[in-house]
């Protein structure tokens, strides 16, 4: 019934690396409240493992970081995919609200809201107008697994009819 997310990101060639996400401990992938998806912190895991674990450097060139950026943003977008296709409403819009990028880096790294704009072309490309969003970049001194991101984000959603919420 609510695939047409799922097209959008084929569409635009997000890649699925792992199937329908599991979390790591006693939490939620994902949270459908009322219109609002709370998507939990989603790491660069494949089917391998976490993708080029480690602190992020000061001196290593950002676009080196894209791919373990890009496998974020979309284990984080196949979430919101997996919430949207599990709904029993038919869902007609999706809109990012707010993303939260934790980025496990070196003391000296000063460049953590240029590695989120990685994710936000991605949701912008995806969404759209509806893919503008605030946001949050955050050094931290280490992250799960040794995870060099975590990202989070919130989405809001509409129905055909509101209020059967």
């Amino acid at each position: 019934m609510n695939d047409f997310f799922e097209k959008k990101l084929n569409e635009n060639n997000i890649k699925r690396y792992l199937p329908k996400n599991n979390s790591l401990a006693n939490y939620l992938p994902f949270l459908l409240s009322n219109s609002f998806v709370f998507i939990s912190g989603q790491l660069p895991m494949t089917k391998s493992g976490i993708e080029s674990p480690g602190k992020i450097k000061k001196e290593v060139v950002l676009s080196s970081y894209k791919k373990v950026m890009e496998i974020t943003t979309s284990n984080l977008l196949w979430n919101l995919n997996d919430c949207i296709k599990d709904s029993q409403k038919t869902i007609i819009n999706v809109k990012c609200c707010s993303i939260k990028g934790y980025f496990n880096c070196d003391q000296e790294f000063e460049d953590h809201s240029a590695l989120l704009n990685f994710t936000s072309d991605c949701i912008i490309k995806v969404l759209g107008r509806n893919g503008k969003h605030s946001r949050v970049a955050i050094g931290v001194s280490s992250l799960p697994k040794n995870s060099p991101v975590e990202i989070e984000g919130i989405f809001s959603i509409s129905y055909i009819n509101q209020n059967e919420n």
